[in-house]
């Protein structure tokens, strides 16, 4: 079994019967103390390359998958596929960088300069009025959304897959399909698991 055509094909199943978190994964790190985190971050694609994602290099998620790497959780209910992926990172082409920095939207292009420009990312501030006047004075230097550059602090990467668990549900019968996908010099390899 290749994990990564088969997550492709339930990605796009799952576009096809308007699953809300197509475009999500959730990336899971461990913290300097070794307390687990959590948190949703957009999926930017699938390909050969591995799972692109967008990362601010100011956030405690980039200190902790640096430090300690982390898991990317997939879940797509809509379609009943889920992949749990672990792997090393690769840096994203700038020319990615920026076709996915031309989709976002103004409001959250003026997030990624904030951070840059006054707090990073889940450092605390004094109130969220502080956050809005921030972005305010941001919005006065850009007010257009096509001449934001792309902050120094934004950067893409993909985790390359070197271990993928997938799980294909069985909702009548609790009978899932699961196997532990691992990447060798010939291919892939799978092993039936337990559901």
């Amino acid at each position: 079994m290749d994990p990564m055509a088969d997550m492709r094909t339930a990605r796009q199943a799952a576009r096809q019967q308007n699953d809300p978190h197509v475009d999500v994964c959730l990336l899971a790190t461990v913290n300097a103390q070794g307390r687990p985190d959590v948190r949703a971050v957009s999926l930017r694609d699938i390909n050969d390359q591995g799972l692109g994602l967008l990362l601010n290099t100011t956030s405690p998620k980039w200190q902790q998958l640096t430090a300690q790497g982390c898991c990317l959780h997939l879940l797509w209910s809509t379609v009943r596929h889920q992949y749990r992926v672990y792997g090393r990172f690769e840096p994203m082409a700038a020319a990615e960088v920026q076709r996915y920095w031309n989709r976002k939207s103004h409001g959250s292009r003026l997030l990624e300069h904030y951070y840059e420009a006054f707090q990073a990312q889940s450092q605390p501030i004094p109130s969220r009025e502080t956050l809005l006047q921030g972005i305010e004075a941001l919005t006065r230097q850009y007010p257009d959304k096509d001449d934001m550059p792309i902050p120094a602090t934004l950067q893409g990467i993909y985790l390359f897959p070197m271990e993928v668990d997938v799980w294909h549900g069985s909702p009548d019968d609790r009978l899932h399909d699961r196997r532990l996908c691992t990447r060798t010099d010939a291919g892939w390899s799978s092993t039936v698991l337990v559901p």
